[in-house]
């Protein structure tokens, strides 16, 4: 059953989605036991009943990224004052029981829809319950509050309180089929975002330090080399690969290659990753390059070109 005729939503979010957020989680449409994006694809995990479009990371808060009304509607229900803070151990997890949302909106809609907003920047919302919103208003800011391993904004849709998928229109079932004709409740501006392959290379770069996720999301992209470091690493990020991808390298200098290195292909699907390659050795002045691909069965499918001169 679709109800894409009754609404349609525009995004949560005020940014330019593949250039200062994206999209990293879609709804699992799989009812129970077993997990299958919008698009029968990886892109979730069970039982998440919504997307998620982030920001890179902790530091990327600061920039105050507006979390905007999906549609006009009086708000129902809030919450603010929930840290920002990541989860990284089962402890943290302990700590958000019954706060999942962390901060978070709820709007009634026409036509018995609500939408849920959840993750908000602590002390960022600017509107109070039986506000009336209009599409595209300010709510408040991107946070990592909650049940949050990352800074986004998480968007749910509900129909007369049943859960829906707004990339589809449908309602969760036993299987996950594709339909040629999908009937998003999003606008069509903003449904072409929402695609079968959610893979991206979200940044890249040439530092002087090894690279970990958990610190890319903690303290967001590492700096630039310079003549005082000891090493030179070409670094890449990136979002919802899956088993059998690979990333390859081209590291150069002022005096010529430095690097050049394609790794082994992904045992598993990976929500986020980040790969590196490089030499140890002292920065010299001049133009550094790092040509970095992600690499599908011996295809191209994201490419970056960075470059950086030391003075």
């Amino acid at each position: 059953m679709s109800y894409a005729e009754e609404i349609k939503l525009g995004l949560p979010i005020n940014c330019q989605i593949d250039k200062d957020c994206y999209i990293q989680n879609l709804p699992d449409i799989l009812a129970g036991k077993g997990t299958a994006d919008s698009f029968c694809q990886s892109a979730t995990y069970n039982g998440h009943k919504g997307v998620d479009i982030r920001v890179l990371s902790l530091k990327d808060i600061e920039r105050n990224t507006p979390v905007i009304a999906p549609a006009s509607g009086i708000v129902k229900a809030l919450r603010d004052g929930v840290e920002d803070k990541l989860l990284l151990t089962n402890e943290d997890r302990e700590q958000v029981k019954g706060t999942e949302c962390g901060n978070g909106i709820v709007i009634a809609h026409k036509n018995g829809y609500e939408t849920q907003l959840c993750h908000l920047k602590q002390n960022s919302i600017i509107v109070a319950k039986g506000d009336i919103v209009e599409q595209g208003d300010l709510l408040g800011f991107v946070g990592n509050s909650g049940a949050a391993e990352f800074p986004h904004v998480h968007l749910s849709v509900r129909k007369d309180g049943q859960w829906i998928d707004p990339v589809t229109g449908k309602i969760p079932s036993q299987e996950c089929s594709i339909e040629k004709d999908t009937k998003s409740l999003f606008n069509k501006n903003v449904a072409k975002f929402f695609t079968a392959d959610t893979s991206r290379l979200i940044t890249s770069g040439i530092t002087g330090a090894a690279i970990v996720h958990h610190d890319l999301v903690k303290i967001g992209a590492p700096a630039n080399i310079t003549t005082d470091d000891k090493a030179i690493v070409g670094w890449g990020w990136f979002i919802n690969l899956r088993k059998g991808d690979q990333i390859r390298f081209v590291l150069e200098g002022p005096k010529g290659l430095i690097s050049e290195n394609t790794t082994k292909p992904l045992d598993r699907n990976k929500a986020a990753y980040s790969a590196f390659s490089g030499k140890k050795q002292t920065p010299v002045k001049g133009e550094y390059k790092l040509e970095t691909k992600l690499l599908r069965e011996g295809q191209t499918i994201a490419q970056s070109l960075f470059v950086h001169i030391i003075e």
